[in-house]
């Protein structure tokens, strides 16, 4: 009787899993661009700091490099790319640019908050990397 059940059990977590699968298919997100999703420990801090001019009210030249209202659309290497590319710009300190640091500080990614989106961007790296190698 415990084995029949496991069995049940077992076919019903198989069918969910289908189900699952069809609804991600048929939402048009694959597998690889949802898991470039932006968590929301890591979207508070661009809310904080990056939404005012990378979000749908920002200015065009802000908006070309990167638009987190538009993240959804991005494809899997773009959003790898874009992940490196934030971690680079607010390590070196080119982003929030001079302006804004000098007129809003608190807009300023404290160090911390900094080397958390630096660890999910390494992390966004690394499945990059297995994905693109056919691991």
């Amino acid at each position: 009787m415990k084995k029949l059940f496991h069995k049940i059990c077992l076919i019903w977590q198989s069918g969910l899993l289908v189900v699952l699968a069809n609804i991600q298919i048929s939402s048009g997100q694959d597998v690889k661009t949802q898991m470039i999703a932006v968590p929301d420990s890591v979207n508070q801090i661009f809310q904080t700091s990056c939404m005012q001019c990378h979000g749908s009210e920002g200015r065009p030249q802000s908006l070309a490099k990167l638009n987190f209202s538009k993240w959804n659309d991005y494809d899997y290497a773009t959003r790898g790319d874009k992940v490196t590319r934030i971690c680079s710009a607010i390590s070196d300190g080119s982003m929030p640019p001079k302006f804004i640091r000098e007129t809003k500080p608190e807009l300023v990614p404290s160090k911390e908050q900094i080397d958390f989106i630096c660890k999910w961007s390494d992390s966004i790296r690394q499945k990059v990397i297995s994905n693109s190698s056919g691991r």
